[in-house]
């Protein structure tokens, strides 16, 4: 009788204290995946490091409550562990040694500029570990994918895979506005290929204007651009689209103004002001007409975080979205099957995303199919009134 105790005690160990020996699948105890993430959590543009990050840790949250990520017979709670790199390629490049071998990270995403991104991504393919691109303004950058960096996947639309959408919108809806002008940051984007897609819909560039970046006074180079006497400016590939918009309104332009950034129309229209926000096209998303995607997560902030919801998260939320599928799609961790799966991911509708059905794509334009291409939002501003076009799916093979 009493062998029968003991042996009862010693079955009732090994089950509940998760021994698993006898039973295995029967009860089984998640493993964690930490994932690492490396943004600006601090200085002047923390504000867009710290809406990215919590967007996928919110991401991670739904994942999580919803019993994991089972994996290869396995079941993953995913943790994110963020780090600042404070816009500093070297500060990124420390905060990657310490995700990859330290924290034991396989995958890492990051960063919002090209020279992060790159110092990154070093790091990273040494070790072996996947860098998830985040963001990139200038396609093929030394921080973008490439078919010789094959630890690298970009999860973003870069903004030059809108300009075709937008100059044709721009031909059918304000057919009178002929005279571009430009106003580009310095960051090496490809302003050749934008002209070159402009005057092929008849519009005639009548100037660029660089800026550098860490610009917050943007009147005198707005008043190089009237001086041309422009229809239509394009504020390319500029967070600070709203700032531009607000000077050129203030030295007394009226016409067209294309944002082709995500920057949301509302927070362009907060700079602005009603009057200033008239015949305004953005490629930011109307969070007034939301996805049932992008529902869940500004609800998800708005119960876990006290701020206002920051409206680029939807970006990076939506990067989340389509690592975990890679993830489901490799049934595995490992760094090179989850590419392999990424690679395999080029016919249409192969994920979806918060924006809708996408794909992965990149062959002709970067030798391997590493970048994501999804729609992307169009929104308008009319008279201070915010309207959403719809979405639309990029022309060109990113």
């Amino acid at each position: 009788m009493r062998k029968g105790k003991r042996l009862w005690a010693v079955l009732s160990v090994l089950i509940f204290a998760g021994g698993f020996v006898l039973f295995p699948g029967v009860v089984r105890a998640a493993e964690i995946l930490k994932v690492g993430m490396i943004m600006p959590l601090s200085g002047p543009i923390s504000i867009v490091g710290v809406g990215l990050t919590r967007a996928v840790e919110l991401y991670f949250d739904k994942i999580n409550e919803e019993g994991g990520l089972k994996l290869g017979g396995k079941t993953y709670q995913l943790k994110l562990i963020a780090e600042d790199d404070k816009n500093d390629p070297t500060v990124a490049s420390t905060a990657a040694k310490k995700l990859v071998y330290k924290d034991g990270c396989k995958f890492v995403f990051g960063a919002i500029t090209p020279p992060s991104a790159a110092a990154i991504y070093q790091v990273c393919a040494k070790a072996k570990a996947l860098h998830l691109i985040t963001w990139i303004d200038s396609p093929g950058a030394p921080g973008d994918v490439s078919h010789k960096k094959p630890y690298a996947v970009r999860l973003c639309v870069s903004s030059d895979a809108a300009w075709e959408m937008d100059y044709d919108y721009l031909k059918a809806t304000w057919p009178e506005a002929k005279r571009l002008f430009i106003v580009v940051p310095n960051l090496g984007l490809p302003v050749e290929r934008a002209k070159k897609l402009a005057q092929e819909r008849g519009l005639e560039v009548v100037g660029v204007q660089t800026w550098d970046i860490g610009v917050s006074d943007f009147l005198p180079f707005y008043t190089k651009a009237l001086a041309a006497k422009p229809d239509v400016i394009q504020a390319m590939c500029s967070a600070q689209a709203g700032y531009q918009l607000r000077a050129a309104r203030q030295l007394g332009y009226q016409g067209v103004f294309i944002s082709d950034a995500p920057t949301a129309p509302a927070l362009i229209l907060s700079l602005v002001g009603p009057e200033g926000s008239d015949k305004v096209l953005s490629n930011g998303m109307d969070l007034g007409s939301p996805t049932p995607s992008m529902q869940e997560c500004m609800d998800r902030w708005k119960k876990k975080y006290k701020e206002p919801f920051f409206s680029d998260s939807i970006i990076t939320w939506a990067e989340a979205e389509v690592f975990v599928q890679a993830l489901k799609k490799a049934g595995s961790i490992q760094p090179e099957k989850v590419v392999a799966a990424f690679d395999s991911m080029t016919a249409p509708n192969s994920f979806q995303t918060a924006f809708g059905p996408g794909h992965m794509a990149g062959k002709n334009r970067f030798g391997a199919n590493r970048v994501v291409v999804r729609p992307i939002p169009l929104s308008r501003l009319d008279q201070g009134k915010i309207s959403f076009v719809g979405f639309k799916m990029p022309i060109v093979d990113q």
